[in-house]
């Protein structure tokens, strides 16, 4: 078996009964069971990412709630509707769940514990890169992730690297934290089976992928720091996951439409699942705290300066991706 065989087969998230999601499994200790050979590792091709089936433009009138669910699900929104049985039956689930934290973690996917380890590692200093790279000798997967980016045509000096070390230098300090950090939070977009989460997770990640390189951007112009920015920016639609889950298990699953009352109270939930999700998670001190904002203040309207980043590129995104 190949090493980035194994890489797809370690690293795929399983799909799961109709009761809920699971936290992804504790991954093995791969190092001894399987050598790196950074040879290989340096002209392999990374696993394939989630596509997402092109989304029906929407008028650009709507909400960017509605925006985003309808591009995300495929499903209308209408505006001016009030909640039906159906709909308010979904939010209060959602209600019961947000004031039990603890079960989140079965319905939302949680990033593998190596990500605040390789995140506190990376201090811009010589002696953190050096711990970063043993670290990442151990994970084949995201060893490949890094000898294939800094061989990309975008980071190509010369001849190939093969040499963790100097690919870690190529990318420096930054693109090194943003290599890992979208290749471990990526397989938390694969596609489950149920029909609403299968259609929307690839759209999930696309978008996640464009809205952390506006969080990017807008951080510079904001006095935010930039890697905090993507971070959030790739792991905050990892709420939508839990909403949509309680959405996919309701009796309106099959709806059509919903209304825009719906949909913006769903985004709230959303949110807020995101936010004690990232405060329990850990993974840095931004995040920590942009989720701890994000339990009192919706994302539109919250003071902190990283909340607002995010929000400026989370609609951005939306507009961007849902005019198609």
């Amino acid at each position: 078996m190949g090493l980035l065989d194994l890489a797809r087969r370690l690293l795929r998230v399983p799909a799961e009964a109709t009761t809920g999601l699971r936290e992804p499994a504790a991954r093995p200790d791969r190092a001894a069971q399987h050598p790196w050979d950074p040879q290989r590792a340096a002209h392999a091709q990374p696993p394939a990412a989630p596509q997402a089936a092109p989304a029906d433009p929407q008028p650009p009138n709507l909400p960017a709630a509605c925006l985003f669910f309808s591009y995300a699900t495929g499903r209308a929104c209408g505006t001016g509707q009030a909640l039906n049985p159906a709909e308010r039956a979904v939010l209060e689930e959602l209600e019961r769940l947000l004031q039990e934290p603890q079960r989140l973690s079965s319905w939302i996917p949680r990033p593998p514990a190596v990500l605040p380890r390789l995140l506190a590692c990376l201090r811009e200093d010589d002696s953190s890169l050096r711990e970063a790279c043993a670290v990442l000798q151990e994970d084949p997967y995201l060893a490949t992730e890094v000898l294939r980016l800094a061989n990309s045509a975008r980071h190509q000096h010369g001849n190939p690297v093969t040499d963790l070390k100097r690919a870690a230098v190529r990318l420096g300090f930054d693109g090194l934290r943003r290599a890992i950090s979208s290749s471990l939070v990526r397989p938390l977009f694969d596609v489950r089976r149920e029909p609403m989460l299968a259609q929307a997770l690839p759209r999930l990640w696309t978008h996640a992928q464009n809205k952390s390189d506006w969080c990017r951007r807008i951080a510079t112009q904001r006095e935010v720091d930039a890697f905090d920015a993507y971070l959030a920016g790739l792991t905050h639609n990892l709420g939508w996951i839990g909403a949509l889950k309680a959405l996919e298990r309701s009796s309106s699953s099959t709806a059509p439409g919903f209304s825009s009352a719906f949909v913006e109270a769903l985004n709230r939930c959303s949110e807020r699942m995101f936010a004690c999700s990232a405060e329990r998670w850990a993974i840095n001190s931004a995040l920590s705290g942009l989720g701890s904002a994000l339990r009192s203040h919706p994302l539109r309207e919250c003071p902190q300066p990283l909340a607002q980043v995010l929000s400026q590129a989370d609609e951005q995104a939306t507009r961007e991706l849902a005019a198609g």
